[in-house]
């Protein structure tokens, strides 16, 4: 089969042609269709998740069941299936908890610690694959297996958003966080985006941000969200970018019991005063991903038309580089896409 290949952390990934993969006990082979990327992915082949390489990288995925290992009961044939991100134990007080994200047993990542789906076949633990519900297509699902389940898990469990909240999101242009704008939206929350060109602002506008902040050349981020807030600040801040400054700005821009929640990763520190904590109650917190019910719930949700796919570029699976590269430009609104056709 065709598989583009990592191999040395740092490296561009290349095709290579790769024996197709044979399911062990309680694993599953799923023949990709779709695939998401994003930043993330970038984070990963710089080495930053660990992990080995040569590796076949890709976790937003979706596709057809095509191979069952023996023991695997609840999955058939031919099934449309998009894949769980996290390899989790299934058995730790959190994953029974309804908190797999932090599984006491963590075993790493799909595309980093086992190989992913940069390719036309992937195999791996048959409770990875979670089945695309009726109405959802290969993309759309791909995407929700990332940039759209990492925002419902956010915005209810983390940033805990209700209908009268004024939320801002810091990187809304960008391939979570323009997701990001239609979950707080369907929770009736009041969005205000921040971004860094005016492409990415328009975007958000197009898919619901109420106002908007361009972050360039000595913008006052904080103060021009206490200025839209009467001077409140928000109740939520959500930062997609992860950096030291943009995480800073999040919980600079709170109101009284504001809840700050990071969710993208990058370089720097943010400083909280303990006594502001403590006097204005207010949180500061990350989010990590979802759970598998959480997964389901926003397929489910994407079927029903009530969060949408954003797609800013869209190519074959053998030309995932430039996308990569339209990331690091800085120039991708939305989600990159993959093609398997």
């Amino acid at each position: 089969m065709k598989a583009m290949v990592v191999q040395q952390w740092g490296e561009r990934s290349r095709l290579e042609e790769r024996a197709a993969p044979q399911p062990g006990p309680g694993e599953a082979v799923l023949g990709v269709r779709a695939a998401g990327v994003g930043l993330t992915l970038l984070n990963m082949r710089s080495g930053a998740f660990g992990g080995s390489a040569p590796r076949i990288m890709g976790h937003e995925l979706a596709g057809d069941i095509v191979a069952l290992g023996s023991g695997v009961t609840h999955l058939r044939v031919g099934q449309r299936c998009a894949v769980y991100f996290y390899l989790t134990c299934g058995r730790c007080r959190f994953c029974r908890g309804g908190r797999e994200t932090l599984c006491e047993a963590f075993g790493g990542y799909v595309g980093v610690h086992r190989d992913g789906g940069f390719a036309e076949q992937v195999c791996l633990p048959a409770e990875n694959f979670l089945p695309i519900p009726d109405g959802l297509g290969y993309e759309a699902a791909a995407i929700a297996a990332d940039a759209v389940n990492t925002n419902w898990h956010c915005m209810r469990e983390r940033a805990r958003i209700a209908a009268h909240d004024t939320v801002l999101l810091i990187g809304a242009g960008g391939g979570v966080g323009i997701h990001g704008v239609q979950v707080a939206r369907l929770f009736g929350a009041r969005v205000i985006a921040a971004d860094v060109t005016q492409e990415k602002l328009a975007l958000a506008q197009q898919w619901g941000a109420d106002a908007t902040i361009l972050v360039r050349d000595g913008a006052d981020l904080v103060g021009e969200t206490l200025r839209l807030t009467a001077g409140r600040g928000v109740a939520a801040a959500v930062d997609y970018v992860g950096s030291g400054a943009t995480f800073q700005w999040a919980i600079d821009a709170l109101a009284t019991a504001g809840r700050a929640v990071i969710v993208g990763v990058g370089q720097g520190r943010a400083s909280v005063d303990p006594r502001t904590l403590l006097q204005t109650e207010r949180i500061v917190t990350g989010s990590r991903h979802s759970t598998r019910a959480e997964f389901v719930e926003t397929m489910e949700i994407m079927a029903r038309g009530l969060v949408k796919p954003v797609v800013g570029m869209r190519v074959p699976f053998t030309e995932v580089e430039s996308v990569f590269d339209a990331i690091t430009a800085r120039t991708l609104p939305g989600r990159g896409a993959l093609t398997y056709d």
